[in-house]
């Protein structure tokens, strides 16, 4: 497990969430705290309620595969 690489994985999902909850407090509280609090919940947001993908929600896959390397789950 390299720590270096799982922690810059983490703080990649980290900012890419926290923006895309930013997006989904302007339209529902309630969206906002679930993309917030729940890690895998905006996938299921940007898939249901944006017509265009959005933009961070690439960062955080690509974050959580940087993650997962660094754990050695993939190599």
């Amino acid at each position: 497990m390299n720590s270096n690489i799982v922690l810059i994985g983490f703080l990649i999902m980290l900012v890419c969430q926290d923006i895309v909850a930013l997006k989904a407090f302007k339209k529902s509280a309630k969206e906002g705290i679930l993309c917030l609090m729940i890690p895998g919940y905006l996938l299921i947001y940007g898939s249901r309620e944006e017509n265009r993908p959005v933009k961070p929600m690439i960062g955080w896959l690509a974050g959580a595969t940087i993650l997962l390397i660094g754990l050695g789950i993939l190599r």
